[in-house]
């Protein structure tokens, strides 16, 4: 190994120390917290909610130094310098609104016109748009004119997937360590990888412990990596179909796909919260780490299966089956 690599994963190591060991110290320059309301929330206690900042400090870190030590590293994940800065101020962008939701609590359609904004911006100068659909089991279908609409809708759609999973503890922590590692499986820079899966650790054990939320800040800021991540694997032919894809956030879709139909069934807002997803329906009627065991197999099921049946469309229908008969089984009375 390189002298600045093992230079690089020492800094690495003492930051993460310092984060996870150190927290009442660096905790309190940060006001933010989320109260508990007896409503949807399941805590007991004011928490602290700036998770974002431990992969945000990991990402600033990693970046810096691939700047200054490996432009081989940039070319292979960014494609050049240029597009690793549009990703580090849209990172930096995400992450002050979500800081600045979990401290004001901003209207719904407010954030969303932000991060449109926001994804708008960066999807102009960086391109990194889905320019495709290639269906394993279809054919390609090509988006031309509609790329840029199409791509901040799949970043809206999982942002808001995926923070609709931020509602236990560890929940989306080992979450977001099953995509990193499918990222790194489809080859993903490995020192990137790393890094992100040292700094999920460092939040996992905070949060393990009580001390610490992801927040907006930190759901947001997660969302929107693997959302370029998975887009950018894709372009650069990593990732050979937009299927593979579907099957590993296929859980987390049909969640926003059901809620949002329940909600409007029942005259609600289709941004309110609620305490009907699909880790209240399963905590509520096991005991809690039963339950948290059993949400992380139905997260991963679609992609497991994949190893056992080849055919996508046959590993999809599946999966919605056994998420439908699982959403069916725990919402009885």
């Amino acid at each position: 190994m390189n002298t600045e690599y093992i230079i690089f994963f020492t800094i690495l190591f003492l930051l993460n120390i310092f984060l996870a060991f150190n927290f009442d110290k660096y905790s309190n320059f940060f006001k933010i917290v989320d109260k508990p309301d007896d409503l949807r929330k399941l805590h007991k206690k004011d928490t602290k909610v700036f998770g974002g900042t431990i992969i945000l400090l990991n990402l600033l870190f990693t970046m810096i130094f691939f700047l200054i030590f490996d432009y081989d590293l940039i070319d292979q994940i960014f494609d050049d310098k240029k597009k690793l800065i549009i990703f580090a101020f849209t990172v930096l962008l995400i992450f002050l609104t979500g800081i600045y939701d979990d401290w004001i609590n901003l209207p719904p359609i407010n954030k969303t016109i932000i991060l449109i904004l926001v994804l708008s911006i960066s999807l102009y100068l960086d391109k990194n748009l889905i320019t495709d659909i290639n269906i394993s089991f279809y054919k390609i279908i090509f988006l031309n004119k509609f790329a840029i609409f199409f791509t901040i809708f799949c970043y809206l759609v999982f942002m808001n997937a995926f923070n609709m999973l931020d509602g236990i503890n560890l929940q989306t922590g080992f979450y977001s360590i099953f995509l990193t590692i499918f990222l790194i499986i489809n080859d993903l820079n490995i020192i990137f990888g790393i890094t992100l899966l040292i700094a999920i650790f460092t939040y996992l054990k905070l949060n393990y412990q009580n001390k610490i939320f992801l927040g907006d800040n930190g759901s947001l800021l997660l969302s929107f990596l693997f959302s370029y991540l998975f887009i950018k694997l894709y372009n650069q032919g990593k990732i050979n179909y937009s299927d593979d894809i579907l099957i590993v956030l296929l859980i987390p879709g049909l969640e926003v796909i059901r809620l949002t139909l329940k909600r409007i069934i029942s005259n609600k807002s289709i941004l309110r919260p609620d305490r009907n997803h699909i880790h209240h329906l399963i905590i509520f009627k096991n005991k809690p780490h039963i339950g948290f065991l059993l949400i992380q197999f139905i997260l991963i099921f679609p992609y497991s299966i994949t190893y056992l049946i080849p055919n996508n469309l046959y590993v999809i229908i599946l999966s919605v089956i056994v998420y439908s008969f699982v959403i069916y089984l725990f919402s009885k009375k």
